[in-house]
């Protein structure tokens, strides 16, 4: 009997699996068309393939299709004659779905396995190749996302004319829930199964999980509606959206939640680069929002700007980065006279939490700010440590200077996961071969060579063995050496770190060795992690008038890699001219990070990619690449 009904089932489907048929021949003709042309124009396979696009439009014809199969057996009266056979409605209910299922599954998974198929046989595309378990994911999210459609619309089906208008209802909701909760949006979006088409590793995360246990509630209750609660029941459903009045009223509402869901996706303001989730809310606050104001502490003066919506008593628990700062540089007492220090809550400059400069100091707010406090304050401390007159000598020794507000950090201090990742970095940059002396006491070859962000880790274990040989006071004796009258003027790298530990009454030259012996440990511990690493290399490409890197690693990535291009527009920009790029493009199963047009100059684009296997981000070195080399 069971094949009686898959054979019903399939002749009163027939009508639908031909409109199935003839749209898999034309996105078949589609790629035998402009899929291939651009294949031999770019050297590229699927490179401007819209994969949210045609989950959408396999959600539509799912829900289409489910919300007529449980609601026409009411309606053509089978419904009491299946009842008189010797048949469960259980087994009608799985019948209508295995077929339904099968025929859309198999509709969705047609171009993602020709796509796969060309990745395979045409040897001349530059698109890295597919691996077999990517396409077996993707199968497998396909399919739950048609069980979704068909779940959603076995449901509304009940309904009937209300059907659409609860649909539009629910892509209103997920659009709302865009600009309030972003992350709750992105977890119940059936379309976020296979946005990132092959760049898709393996079945999992939030969205996955979500969106298969809604499946599963809606498939049960649609299941419980047809099996228990009888024809009456199902009639009554029916009656409801054939109200005079409910219908329009309903269809009305949809509209209004679908242009307001639109509308507030299209203007909420997405976070900047130094915006966080506190100045956002106060920014966005209404006509009665606070206005600027100073909040003087014990230690601080804080400038919060107007709209800020931060509370006094957290200003005054911050308060405490001062002794914070003080403990870590073995300072028992305040300094005597100094004024309070002016923090600006404004902002600080782009690519930075925080900056410190002439006694003064500008902050993001932003998660665990007070802890970048702390960095700062040290700054400002070290500065006055060292005295006006040699504080050019104390920006020239920035990986000492970095490296001890970073030490300083009390966050790092109680984290284990941040000094896992200080170890990796440096750790990698010494078994690479990129760092030496030169650029380990000179911050601009450092940031020439490598990444001037390497000046935390690596200045920050540089203080951790000075400490360790000299005392918890050594630290703020070399500052005090800067102060010195007899300190000389004019020295840069070595000769500078030499001056400044030889008058504090240090061997820099012992506390050197006691470094690469550090580091030779570190090259034992992390030997094969590191090596296991994947290699990231840069194309250069070009699409009408963008400019950009497309990424590709020299050995599989483990699991998702996600990377991290920056773009300088010369070799000695400096630090606030660098733009990061993180949000990167999925092309062809590879990442393309577009160059903002400011940051392509000289008719060539200097880049830096990094590479994150997990919680640690490896820099590549910078390079640059003439326009002249750039692929079509």
């Amino acid at each position: 009997m069971t094949r009686v009904l898959l054979a019903k089932e399939w002749r009163g489907m027939r009508s639908f699996a031909w409109l199935l048929a003839a749209l898999s021949a034309v996105s078949l003709a589609d790629i035998a068309t402009g899929t291939l042309y651009a294949l031999h124009r770019k050297h590229t396979l699927f490179e401007d393939h819209h994969w949210a696009t045609e989950a959408m439009l396999v959600l539509l014809l799912a829900f289409t299709l489910g919300a007529s199969l449980l609601a026409r057996e009411l309606e053509d009266g089978t419904l009491a004659f299946l009842d008189g056979l010797p048949l469960r409605r259980r087994d009608v209910f799985l019948s209508k779905l295995v077929v339904a299922g099968a025929c859309l599954s198999l509709f969705a998974v047609v171009e993602p396995v020709a796509g796969w198929l060309l990745h395979a046989t045409l040897r001349h595309s530059v698109a890295e190749p597919v691996p077999a378990a990517t396409l077996a994911a993707l199968v497998l999210r396909y399919a739950v996302l048609v069980a979704a459609g068909l779940g959603l619309g076995l449901l509304c089906g009940f309904v009937r004319n209300l059907a659409w208008a609860l649909f539009a209802m629910a892509c209103a909701a997920v659009m709302l829930l865009r600009s309030a909760w972003p992350r709750a949006a992105a977890a119940i979006d059936p379309t976020g199964l296979v946005a990132d088409g092959w760049s898709t590793q393996g079945f999992g995360g939030e969205t996955a999980w979500t969106v298969l246990g809604l499946t599963l509630t809606c498939l049960a209750l649609a299941y419980g509606l047809f099996a228990h609660a009888g024809g009456a029941t199902m009639a009554r459903l029916a009656r409801l959206g054939e109200r005079r009045g409910v219908v329009p009223a309903m269809y009305v509402g949809a509209i209004i939640l679908v242009c307001v869901g639109a509308y507030e996706g299209r203007d909420a303001p997405g976070p900047g680069p130094g915006d966080s989730g506190l100045a956002s809310a106060g920014q966005a606050a209404s006509t009665g929002a606070p206005a600027a104001r100073k909040v003087v502490t014990a230690h601080y003066v804080f400038n919060v700007p107007a709209g800020m919506a931060v509370e006094d008593s957290d200003l005054k628990a911050a308060d405490g980065a001062f002794d914070k700062a003080l403990k870590a540089l073995a300072l028992a007492l305040a300094l005597r006279g100094a004024r309070p220090i002016d923090v600006d809550l404004a902002g600080s400059v782009e690519n930075t939490d925080g900056v410190a400069a002439q006694d003064r100091i500008r902050l993001n707010v932003h998660p665990g700010w007070e802890n970048t406090l702390v960095h700062e304050t040290v700054h400002v401390i070290a500065a006055t440590v060292a005295g006006p007159q040699h504080r050019t000598e104390l920006q020239r020794m920035r990986v000492f200077n970095e490296g001890l507000a970073r030490w300083a950090e009390p966050e790092r201090r109680l984290s284990a996961q941040q000094r896992h990742e200080d170890d990796l970095a440096v750790a990698t940059a010494f078994r690479r071969r990129q760092l030496g002396q030169d650029n380990l006491l000179d911050a601009d070859a450092l940031a020439r060579d490598l990444d001037w962000e390497l000046v935390y880790p690596l200045g920050a274990r540089l203080v951790d063995v000075l400490v360790a040989r000299y005392g918890n006071n050594a630290p703020v004796l070399v500052l005090a050496a800067l102060n010195q009258s007899a300190f000389p003027r004019d020295l840069k790298g070595y000769a500078l770190y030499r001056s400044a530990f030889q008058l504090a009454g240090f061997d820099i030259n012992l506390v050197l060795n006691d470094y690469a012996l550090d580091l030779r440990r570190l090259d034992n511990q992390y030997a094969q992690a590191i090596d296991a690493l994947p290699r990231p290399r840069g194309l250069l490409v070009r699409e009408g008038g963008r400019t950009g890197i497309a990424v590709q690693l020299d050995r599989p990535a483990g699991i998702a890699a996600r990377f991290h291009v920056r773009f300088r527009p010369r070799d000695d920009s400096a630090m606030q001219e660098i733009v990061a790029v993180r949000q990167l493009d999925k092309r062809a199963g590879r990442a393309v990070a577009w160059a903002p047009p400011a940051q392509v100059a000289n008719d060539k684009v200097c880049y830096q990619i990094g590479v994150s296997t997990g919680a640690a981000v490896t820099y590549e070195p910078w390079s640059c690449l003439p326009l002249r080399v750039a692929a079509p």
